[in-house]
């Protein structure tokens, strides 16, 4: 029998330590999951990627076609059904639905509405967000009229904004100033200003960012085992972390690829298997995280995030009929037989299609016959059956 890896047997020391096991109490636990352990490994030559793909294939028919649910009263939309599992295969560049789920350090918010004001002040607001630019072309002037039901909703200091907008617009204009209150700023421009000119400056105006933290739309607190935890709509992972009152060794993007960018390969393995997992989970299918693990093993072995398409994995398999297996079977054929590419039949693929015994399970194993011992065997068990 294999002994238990060391991370094993020092959490069965710690869980004995905290029940206050004997040393013939904590023996026996230590036999019991060494048996256990030993009776769940994967016997040589067994199929591991067949059982895998079955495990992961079958249980994905009953997958959802909605894209989408929300979390929370509002509309913040997080990916799921069959769609999210293609997307997080295919190693697509960006999530179409990307969200985090961000949660708070304790003791430092000690009601709701802070925690709330706190929710709002990651919204990335950009200045066509809370107002909207009046043209009148005929006398070449603009006007800035801001939002204040915006403005109340996001809760944000009417007089500290429009000062920010009123500093953060330099463009093409002659002259600029607020209206009565400071409700609005007018720009004025030269007469002989083209329209086009003005028009694009208003246009690059809009896109002027001036609170929150960038890509984050929405944001939604909603309650989770009796904590509050902030969900958002977009995701910026790099700039969440430097967000002090935020606990960043608990909070999470589902978007693969960014949390790959910021962490590395490691991180974006964990990642994958979490949000496939948690995708099956909430459609009601139970998948052994062993079955996942090995699809993002495959992903993640060679240091990137690759997908299981023609231009990720499929597409560098060194057997031609495993490419051709896949999509563009007749453009791999004649590729591999103009480059003179050779066929090994190593893979469970290339030997389905020619209809040879594949390499794993019996038929990896090779034996080599004996016929006389054979028959001195058969005769002796046939003269043993006689004398019974």
């Amino acid at each position: 029998m294999r002994e238990l890896p060391k991370l094993v047997l020092e959490r069965i020391e710690n869980y004995s330590k905290k029940k206050s096991f004997s040393d013939a109490k904590q023996k026996k636990l230590v036999e019991i999951v060494t048996r256990k352990y030993n009776d769940s490994l994967v016997t040589p030559g067994d199929a591991m990627g067949l059982i895998a793909a079955q495990s992961i294939g079958e249980p994905g028919t009953q997958l959802t076609l909605r894209t989408k649910h929300y979390a929370g009263s509002l509309e913040v939309s997080v990916g799921q059904g069959i769609q999210r599992v293609i997307e997080i295969v295919d190693g697509r560049l960006s999530s179409k639905f990307p969200s985090m789920k961000l949660y708070l350090k304790k003791d430092v918010f000690n009601t709701d509405k802070k925690i709330n004001k706190f929710a709002k002040s990651l919204i990335d607001i950009k200045v066509g967000a809370i107002g909207e630019f009046q043209e009148d072309f005929l006398n070449r002037t603009v006007s800035f009229v801001l939002d204040h039901e915006k403005i109340n909703e996001l809760d944000i200091d009417k007089e500290e904004v429009m000062t920010l907008i009123y500093d953060k617009i330099i463009d093409v204009y002659v002259s600029k100033r607020f209206t009565p209150n400071k409700n609005g700023i007018n720009f004025t421009f030269d007469k002989d200003t083209p329209l086009f000119n003005i028009r694009k400056a208003i246009i690059k105006w809009n896109k002027i960012p001036l609170f929150g933290i960038k890509n984050i739309e929405l944001t939604v607190v909603s309650e989770e085992n009796g904590e509050k935890v902030i969900i958002t709509k977009g995701s910026n992972l790099s700039e969440i972390l430097k967000v002090e009152e935020l606990d960043t060794q608990r909070s999470y993007t589902n978007d693969i690829l960014e949390v790959n960018k910021v962490f590395g390969i490691e991180a974006a393995r964990e990642s994958i298997i979490r949000e496939l997992y948690n995708t099956f989970d909430s459609n009601g299918i139970d998948i052994n995280k062993r079955h996942i693990a090995i699809l993002a093993d495959l992903m993640c072995f060679n240091g990137k995030v690759k997908g299981i398409v023609r231009t990720g994995i499929t597409g560098e398999k060194s057997s031609p009929f495993a490419r051709a297996s896949f999509e563009e079977t007749v453009k791999h054929i004649l590729s591999a037989a103009f480059d003179g590419e050779r066929e090994n039949f190593k893979g469970i693929i290339e030997n389905l299609i020619v209809g040879q015994p594949i390499l794993a399970g019996t038929g990896r194993v090779k034996l080599t016959l004996d016929p006389k011992n054979l028959k001195k065997m058969i005769k002796k068990q046939e003269s043993l059956i006689e004398d019974k």
